[in-house]
């Protein structure tokens, strides 16, 4: 309880920070003498000069075909005296004209024949005001025929700052990607190896806080001007295409249950992808375009996965019964942001998408961090709880070990006899036998012996030991069949052992076969320079080991 407090308590206070911090850019944007030119736009399609449109740059213009150049003209009225005019299109070639003065182009060349992400600086002129600013879209892309280009108009020494004050969330996005990926790296190196799963997992969260974090640089007004528009648009519609991927695919690994039903949507997923990537290198379908292709279809897999999440929680899959709730809303959200752009919206200026998989990521990781920091402590406790156990048991076997010689010594000082190895190992039959009944185990040692046969050394004694000891501690063994024979010069020692069942009523619970292959066992005997033999057989092992006399 006191730890959810806690947990609650730094909750609230980062939310309330992030929304002062929020308030405090919103109030410094506002003081900067920058303005985004939104409204007051005449559009022209060229080749329909009496088709006029008045409106904002907010709403996407129909009967726009591909290739066909778009015009949005105003006359500038700001007074300025250094004014300087900022323009980002998406996926389309420019002309900026001031009265019939051409100011900017960017159109097809040699090096770069599809439009890319622009945007792009341009100094007016003194006598700009009372001029008509005409801007020329135009692109090959059906999807962005008709969207308007966003223009910005301020200040020289005011416009920087005023982007970089909108990037602060996008930068404080990029180093928190930054921060998490080494985190997550970190935990990857200290985590036992549990399962490929579960490495495979971490990568696909790894990829993914990779690519929200490229897709933050690519959003990122000030960093994207380190970059042409090829360029960025190549990590745009990437990161667009693949964050989904890599985020279905984390899901697919986390579902249990219904994983089978899963499947089939990130498999068609997957399979979509490769597609697509195979039909872009043969030049038969370009990036912006299968990007639009993905986008349709993550809609569908939006919901599929809202479906899914919400079945898993109801079977009490832990991650999902704590995800699902900010998974579903993120679905519904991200239908809704597809609904404006199918209304005719454009130009938004909440990029939902990034906010979204932003979301999930921090919800994700946050899971993962708990889960693995928990495992990690567990095992660390595990550790030292099996160090105390092995301290234990190596003290128990050397005060068996003493205590069998002093035994065998006093047995044979009783028949009047050298002591010998059948003493020796009569004194720790006898014992475990007593052990063995006690654990209510079956427990048979036969004896073939030598009567002169010298004692063994200590170390193989110690070896003997830690065998029965095996036995008798663990819990999956309920019948130990055991020979000892002595062969020339040889001792060897073969056993049968079965699992352990117990019958209560008409229930039976079997236990399961030591996933430890007894490495520690196996290491002893070949530092007394034995032979190890060890074979599993549905319920029931069969060893041997050779020892030298």
């Amino acid at each position: 309880m006191y730890a959810k407090r806690n947990l609650l308590l730094i909750i609230s206070v980062i939310l309330i920070a992030a929304s002062l911090t929020t308030f405090k850019i919103m109030n410094e944007i506002k003081k900067t003498n920058v303005h985004a030119l939104t409204d007051r736009w005449t559009f022209i399609v060229k080749d329909h000069s009496d088709h006029y449109i008045f409106g904002k740059t907010e709403q996407r213009l129909k009967n726009v075909p591909p290739n066909n150049a778009l015009i949005m003209q105003q006359q500038l009225e700001m007074k300025l005296k250094d004014p300087q005019l900022v323009v980002r299109t998406n996926h389309q070639w420019l002309s900026v004209y001031l009265g019939e003065k051409l100011l900017y182009k960017y159109t097809a060349n040699e090096k770069q024949k599809a439009p890319g992400l622009l945007q792009t600086t341009i100094h007016l002129p003194q006598n700009y005001r009372q001029q008509k600013l005409r801007i020329v879209t135009k692109t090959p892309y059906e999807y962005y025929a008709g969207i308007p280009a966003q223009v910005f108009i301020g200040e020289t020494a005011e416009v920087s700052r005023f982007f970089l004050l909108r990037s602060l969330p996008q930068f404080l996005l990029l180093i928190i990607c930054t921060t998490l990926i080494v985190l997550m790296l970190v935990l990857l190196f200290l985590k036992p190896k549990d399962s490929k799963k579960e490495y495979v997992s971490a990568l696909l969260l790894i990829g993914l806080i990779f690519l929200v974090g490229l897709q933050s640089i690519v959003l990122n007004v000030p960093a994207c001007t380190l970059f042409g528009p090829k360029t960025l648009s190549l990590f745009y519609n990437l990161t667009a295409i693949l964050v989904p991927v890599f985020l279905t695919n984390y899901y697919l690994l986390r579902t249990n249950k219904y994983q089978h039903y899963y499947l089939y949507g990130v498999g068609s997923q997957v399979f979509l992808l490769i597609f697509g990537v195979l039909c872009i290198v043969a030049g038969k379908l370009s990036l912006p375009i299968a990007m639009q292709i993905f986008s349709g279809f993550n809609v569908f897999m939006t919901l599929f996965t809202a479906a899914i999440a919400l079945a898993e929680s109801a079977d009490h899959n832990r991650f999902y019964t704590i995800c699902s709730p900010g998974i579903i809303m993120a679905a519904f959200i991200h239908c809704f942001f597809y609904i404006q752009l199918f209304a005719g919206a454009a130009n938004l200026t909440i990029d939902w998408p990034l906010i979204l998989f932003s979301g999930l990521m921090f919800l994700i990781c946050g899971y993962h961090f708990e889960e693995d920091i928990s495992f990690i402590q567990r095992h660390r406790i595990t550790q030292q709880e099996n160090a105390q156990k092995e301290l234990l048991a190596k003290e128990k076997q050397k005060n068996l070990l003493a205590t069998f010689n002093l035994l065998a010594e006093k047995e044979a000082h009783g028949e009047q006899q050298v002591p010998s190895l059948t003493h020796q190992l009569q004194q720790l039959r006898d014992y475990y036998q007593k052990e063995f009944r006690k654990q209510a185990k079956f427990f048979s040692c036969q004896l073939t012996i030598n009567q002169d046969t010298e004692l063994l050394d200590d170390e193989n004694v110690s070896l003997l030991i830690q065998l029965f000891e095996k036995f008798l501690n663990d819990p999956t063994f309920g019948t130990v069949d055991i020979s000892i024979q002595q062969k020339q010069d040889q001792l060897v020692i073969e056993s049968n052992t079965s699992t352990f069942t117990r019958h209560s009523f008409d229930e039976s619970v079997a236990a399961a076969l030591p996933s430890d292959p007894h490495q520690e066992l196996e290491r002893a005997v070949k530092n007394s320079n034995g032979e190890w033999h060890w074979q599993n057989k549905e319920k029931q092992q069969y060893f041997k080991i050779t020892l030298g006399l």
